[in-house]
């Protein structure tokens, strides 16, 4: 068993544990048939959870990303920490070695025993998608409740977590693997100890291995069709090296010299050591001294020989690597069997190659640039055609702020003329005006949405290949290909993404629907639906709410607006004060009340903070968490009313016994949705959005009460 401590890459997604979690949990990722994820968390309490594992993966990763988060954050605000929480362990078995989801969760709690995160928040899961099964082990260094980021000792975790290994192995009988740490048998039985290198050198244990050649090393292989100056200079001319260094009494002189025969030179750059050649161009390539083996650093080469000594300025060398490549090309470069044409020669260039690869190179160019013209030009409608739109839309709107001034300049007249109070008929003006004004801005929605659905959508990079290709292009099957091989390699490290509508559902308005009804006596103006419900009463100088549905309350304070120039106080009870706060601050109304100044910025926050998770996601892609209530999918949009009050209801709730009602009028509400026909995922995700962060505690009562109706 090995293990290895997982860090932040440049270029990674920022600090924080989303994304980490969503990898380890396999959030994006499709299971092979039958087969299922072990995995769990430590230290975070169940209730704290809305899903499991096996219920849906992403949402269970999002779920302990937020309370870990919420732990880092709790210890950022009282200015103790401001690094990255996350530390991240991957523990790796041999080959024909498969842990039990038991072994694989003790393995886990051992390692945080020893690391001294025992007591913290983590997260754990076994991958199988490799010839080695192993398990990604995340904990957050901040303890949640001290409040105090914990760092293993600096430089020896690697330590920690290779004896751990060796312990792990000894439990489970797995075989042993070697590393600072090894196992010996002795009379009183394994034994774990530590090794210097030197030891485990002298008994066999340490693979004396160059190191591995670099991503463009091993493109330059494929390419050639030969072995790079990296993989070429860790053989035979670091035989003859070692040889020279294994001689009694040798010098920098002789290894020197035993470089230069192959053409190669051993010089001195920063504070290492690294060997160069030279080609028939006159280019010359480098790689790191260590390339041919450890043993090649300078440290160590120092240890034998001395203060390091450049070599002197002797004769030519030879050009061992360039003949070595130009060998290699003759011989993989065989002749055709059949010519083509008369005119061909029965054998290759051996340049051909390299100008193949040039008209390749040239032919990818050219297909971005034809890419490019065709996105620019499709680019090019879109400004005109939203500018032209965008001053019809001010058109629109000055001319209907005009008419309403006009209007509100005679309200005076016509109040004299119709022998109404002037009250009343500023109530009516302000209603017709706020519905006038509602209109206007659902109506140019609908348009810039239909303008967007009819402007070609910006075709990627991958679509208008699939296109270019299906009609023939070669240049574009040759880039595809590249692409499905590069995402068959990394398929554990596609970029994370969602998928949804870029717009909200154009809701109905809620003015259009109102009736008035002038009381004289009283001098107000009484609201109601068709139904014939009380909403509210315009008093004048105040609005008085009957109805504290959310219909209710935007068309109030679309009124209010309209009647007190898109500034308002709010009066009432602290809950529906905020409320009314909130829903304001959505409608882009000014809140005048200075004690709610908190709630406005804490809404405003809220509105520009990217979600990350739909809910719509979430429902549609788990539709079993709430099978009694969720049968339909496809059904038209219900009215939410009922739903809403329900809501209220079990928020305001202070008994067990008013919670259970609201539970039940939720229920029935949701059940009439479906009777009607209407569209139940949608109420279920407006019921989530509704609630907020109390959506998880909302529904764990509801599976309660249906778990007691089946009983």
């Amino acid at each position: 068993m090995l293990a290895k401590v997982i860090t932040l890459k440049p270029g990674a997604p920022s600090k924080g544990f989303v994304h980490v979690m969503r990898y380890v949990m396999r959030a994006h990722d499709e299971l092979p048939p039958g087969q299922t994820l072990d995995g769990g968390h430590f230290n975070i309490d169940d209730d704290q959870l809305y899903w499991t594992l096996d219920e849906h993966r992403l949402a269970y990763a999002e779920d302990l990303a937020g309370v870990c988060d919420g732990t880092a954050r709790d210890c950022e605000r009282k200015g103790r920490f401001k690094g990255n929480p996350v530390y991240h362990v991957a523990i790796t078995w041999q080959e024909g070695e498969h842990p039990t989801a038991q072994q694989a969760e003790h393995a886990c709690r051992h390692v945080m025993d020893a690391l001294g995160f025992a007591e913290h928040q983590a997260a754990w899961a076994t991958h199988r998608d490799t010839d080695n099964d192993h398990v990604h082990l995340v904990i957050n260094r901040v303890h949640p409740e001290k409040l105090i980021a914990v760092q293993p000792p600096f430089k020896k975790d690697y330590f920690i977590l290779d004896r751990c290994m060796r312990e792990l192995e000894l439990e489970f009988g797995y075989a042993r693997a070697n590393g600072p740490y090894i196992t010996l048998d002795t009379d009183q039985g394994p034994t774990i100890v530590r090794m210097s290198r030197a030891e485990r050198r002298e008994r066999g244990l340490l693979k004396e291995e160059g190191a591995r050649p670099t991503d463009r090393a091993r493109r330059a292989e494929i390419n050639m069709g030969a072995d790079s100056f990296q993989s070429w200079v860790a053989a035979h001319p670091a035989r003859d090296l070692r040889a020279a260094l294994d001689a009694p009494s040798s010098t920098w002189a002789d290894a020197h010299q035993a470089l230069a025969q192959h053409g190669v030179a051993l010089q001195s750059k920063g504070s290492g050591l690294v060997v160069t050649t030279q080609l028939d161009d006159g280019r010359i390539l480098a790689a790191k001294a260590s390339q041919l083996g450890r043993w090649v650093s300078k440290a160590e080469l120092e240890k034998r020989l001395g203060p390091f000594v450049p070599a002197q300025q002797t004769q030519a060398t030879p050009q061992a690597y360039a003949q070595y490549v130009k060998t290699s090309r003759r011989q993989t470069d065989k002749p055709e069997r059949t010519p083509q044409k008369v005119s061909e020669v029965s054998t290759r260039d051996p340049d051909l190659r390299a100008l193949r690869r040039q008209q390749r190179a040239d032919a990818r160019d050219a297909l971005a640039a034809r890419f490019e013209a065709e996105q620019a030009a499709g680019r090019a409608q879109r400004p005109q055609q939203r500018a032209d739109l965008r001053n019809r839309h001010q058109r629109e709107r000055q001319e209907l702020a005009a008419q309403t001034r006009q209007e509100r300049k005679a309200l005076t007249t016509q109040a004299r003329q119709q022998g109404q109070p002037l009250a009343v008929v500023q109530s009516l003006w302000a209603l017709r005006a706020a519905q006038q004004r509602e209109a206007l801005q659902k109506r140019q929605a609908a348009q810039r949405k239909a303008l967007s659905a009819k402007l070609p959508k910006q075709d990627v990079w991958r679509k208008w290949l699939e296109r270019e290709a299906a009609q023939g292009d070669e240049a574009a099957q040759a880039a595809l290909r590249g692409i499905r091989y590069r995402e068959q390699r990394k398929k554990n490290q596609q970029q994370d993404g969602i998928e949804g509508e870029e717009l909200d559902p154009l809701r109905k308005l809620t003015l259009a629907g109102l009736e008035a009804q002038i009381d004289r006596r009283r001098q107000l103006v009484l609201y109601r639906d068709a139904q014939g419900r009380d909403k509210f009463t315009d008093t004048g100088p105040r609005i008085v709410l009957h109805d504290k549905g959310a219909d209710s309350l935007e068309a109030a304070l679309r009124l209010a607006a309209q009647k007190y120039g898109g500034k308002v106080e709010i009066t009432g009870s602290a809950e529906f004060r905020e409320r009314a706060a909130r829903q304001a601050v959505r409608l882009g109304i000014e809140v005048m009340d200075t004690d709610l100044q908190a709630v406005v910025q804490d809404e405003q926050r809220r509105l520009q903070r990217p979600q990350q998770l739909s809910p719509q996601t979430v429902e549609k892609s788990a539709p079993e968490v709430a099978k009694p209530l969720n049968p339909q999918a496809d059904a038209g949009p219900p009215e939410m009313r009922a739903v809403d009050a329900a809501l209220s209801a079990w928020q305001l709730a202070k008994t067990d016994a008013a919670r259970g009602r609201a539970l039940q009028d939720w229920m029935r509400s949701m059940e009439r949705i479906e009777k009607a026909g209407g569209d139940v995922t949608a109420a279920n995700a407006h019921s989530r959005k509704a609630l907020g962060g109390r959506y998880a505690g909302f529904m764990r009562e509801v599976k309660e009460l249906v778990n007691e109706r089946l009983r």
